[in-house]
């Protein structure tokens, strides 16, 4: 059986159980920016955050895109979020090439050469990339200024999550 068909069979079961109170309009606290690494799905979880609480915006490396920047307007000016957390980590694929190797990749792969998107935001410094993305938002005219925004590295071999500074990305 498929992923896919195993995920439909679990629904019909799941929804006999299901909260229609998920109805309602959220009403999340925080947005959490993180990575689209599969080994961090059960993030919520591990910093005890219940999911009615968060708006979790994933993209590969953590990289506070224009996309990013869209949905963060939403979680700040309608449903009222504001505390924003960049939680990057480490052994992210993005250390894997320069985007120059991966557009070289990409050509290999299929044969033509990327068109976009322009930039794929790999980097070396997980921890200097992340301090980048907080300085990016912090300076992003339609983000107010109350609206706390941290970044963190959240370490895959041991599970701890420790605050990047911008003395640490200097």
């Amino acid at each position: 059986m498929s992923l896919i068909e195993h995920a439909i069979v679990a629904n019909r079961k799941s929804a006999e159980h299901h909260d229609p109170s998920l109805a309602n309009k959220p009403a999340p606290k925080i947005a959490i920016l993180t990575c689209m690494d599969p080994r961090l799905n059960e993030l919520l979880e591990w910093f005890d955050i219940k999911p009615a609480d968060a708006d979790v915006i994933r993209n590969v490396g953590t990289a506070a895109t224009e996309d990013v920047v869209r949905s963060l307007m939403f979680s700040i000016h309608v449903l009222g979020v504001r505390e924003i957390m960049l939680v990057g980590h480490t052994g992210c694929g993005m250390e894997m090439f320069t985007e120059e190797e991966f557009e070289k990749h990409l050509h290999t792969q299929c044969g033509v050469w990327a068109v976009s998107p322009d930039r794929f935001h790999f980097y070396s410094d997980v921890n200097l990339t992340t301090q980048k993305q907080v300085l990016k938002l912090r300076s992003h005219p339609w983000i107010p200024s109350d609206v706390v925004i941290r970044g963190f590295v959240f370490d895959l071999s041991t599970g701890d999550l420790r605050e990047v500074t911008s003395k640490d990305a200097g």
